[in-house]
């Protein structure tokens, strides 16, 4: 595949968070968005342009990610980040695993 049908195949859809519901069109979902070259995240999210910024400034938003246990689409407020997104549900069953500050 080329680069060109795979960011294609990765630029605007809708995000839905499967707990709070919030739904959202996104721009982008990766780790690389095209629109704002100097990024790179550690996790696949799903990306918007900032449309409170000026155009072509680069400025984005992130919506959230895929949880890294239950695959589940999940906003940045019912989730956490830690090497890995976790959703809430699946961070409390895993606590032990997690540090304690957390």
């Amino acid at each position: 595949t080329s680069t060109s049908q795979q960011m294609a195949a990765n630029v605007c859809d809708n995000f839905t968070c499967s707990f709070c519901y919030l739904k959202e069109r996104y721009d982008y979902k990766g780790t690389k968005p095209p629109f704002a070259r100097q990024l790179v995240y550690l996790e696949e999210c799903y990306i918007i342009k900032d449309p409170f910024s000026l155009p072509n400034r680069g400025e984005v938003l992130v919506l959230g990610a895929d949880c890294s246990i239950c695959k589940c689409t999940v906003c940045l407020g019912c989730s956490i980040f830690y090497t890995q997104r976790f959703c809430l549900k699946c961070a409390s069953n895993n606590m032990q695993k997690l540090p304690f500050q957390i």
